[in-house]
């Protein structure tokens, strides 16, 4: 139930986002992730006046006295039609909705999600997002996260936009062609919303060192390409205790995750998730570095879309505190061409080199998942 901490019977609405509908022997009430199927056809009246009763702010007590005196139902019965409401997070604070409020749709997608939209919003404000790579995906990834009132972005690139990148890369236009990717994003950036603090960094994905030399986050982003950047910046958040993610594409495949939450989740290393030449077999791993050396990624702008939509979604989830990430302990993918999901499991692994004697870190950001 989204009651806040001491209002037990705190005046609550119907969510906005709470539809019934009837299909067949079957009233459906909420439809998504909420929806609940009652197939008794004596709880469909009761049941859809007590949701036109908390079109106005009800306290618990009021709608349970509406139940019995102006239902006519009994008080087990009652109670189970309330709980229904409560239970798929139909009923909201009676203030939670502002709808000129700029994150108002966001804080009804939080409230679904089963937590306090308030909560997650300054949780959001607070957090900061180091993100590596400002391509394709890293465009969508840093305009979802920057508009959704992330407070602090640090954009890491060291290439310059090409005309071949307005495919994909749609926060970039022509005007935009020769200048840093970094810097041109954030000045997008700050158009959309002006309260997110945007740091811009010309500079390649760096070393070891160099990543030591980066601002602190509470999250860091991977949508590079720079091989065996997901290697360099699993050691280096893990030894620091920064978590991160990475989101990026396998020709067709959208790919997001692991999330890696050091000390309390798989790291990259836990388990194999990419492929590689063979160690056993010199002469056949040459030949297969020397094809791979002329790869050249299908990018394609629907797949960009699809991975950096379900990283920022993760991404959300963790800074915010609500809901589980899909990529918490695996790595997926969407094949789009079936539109079949894979998932990877990256759980952690005992005797993993990397991660094995890490600890979880207290958390900087205040409120619980």
């Amino acid at each position: 139930m989204n009651l806040p901490n001491g209002a037990i019977d705190a005046p609550r609405v119907l969510a906005p986002y709470v539809r019934i509908g009837v299909q067949g022997e079957t009233l459906y009430l909420g439809f998504g992730s909420l929806q609940q199927a009652v197939n008794d056809r004596a709880l469909w009246r009761p049941l859809v006046r007590l949701a036109a009763y908390f079109r106005q702010p009800r306290t618990r007590d009021e709608a349970l006295g509406f139940l019995r005196d102006a239902c006519r139902v009994r008080e087990p019965v009652a109670q189970a039609l309330l709980l229904t409401l409560e239970s798929g997070n139909c009923l909201v604070r009676a203030h939670a909705y502002d709808p000129a409020d700029r994150y108002s749709r966001h804080a009804l997608f939080y409230e679904l999600s089963g937590t306090e939209a308030g909560r997650v919003q300054r949780r959001l404000a607070e957090s900061r997002v180091l993100l590596l790579g400002c391509g394709g995906i890293g465009n969508l990834v840093a305009a979802t996260l920057a508009t959704a009132g992330v407070g602090e972005l640090a954009l890491v690139d060291g290439d310059h936009v090409e005309l071949s990148n307005l495919t994909r890369q749609f926060l970039f236009t022509e005007a935009d062609v020769g200048l840093p990717k970094a810097e041109v994003l954030a000045r997008e950036l700050q158009r959309r919303d002006s309260g997110c603090r945007v740091r811009p960094m010309v500079a390649n994905v760096p070393d070891a060192e160099g990543l030591r030399a980066l601002p602190e986050a509470d999250l860091v982003l991977v949508s590079a390409d720079s091989p065996g950047i997901t290697s360099l910046v699993n050691a280096h958040c893990v030894a620091s205790g920064q978590a991160w993610l990475n989101a990026c594409y396998v020709n067709d495949i959208a790919v997001w995750g692991p999330l890696v939450i050091p000390g309390e989740t798989g790291c990259w290393d836990c388990r194999p998730l990419t492929a590689h030449p063979p160690v056993d077999d010199p002469e056949l791993a040459e030949l297969i570095s020397g094809v791979n050396s002329r790869y050249q990624a299908p990018s394609n702008s629907p797949v960009n879309m699809l991975a950096s939509s379900l990283a920022a979604l993760d991404a959300l989830r963790h800074l915010g505190g609500f809901g589980v990430p899909a990529a918490r302990n695996r790595r997926m993918g969407v094949w789009t061409h079936d539109l079949t999901l894979d998932r990877q499991s990256a759980e952690r692994d005992p005797a993993c080199p990397t991660c094995a004697d890490v600890r979880p870190s207290a958390p900087r950001l205040q409120g619980a998942h």
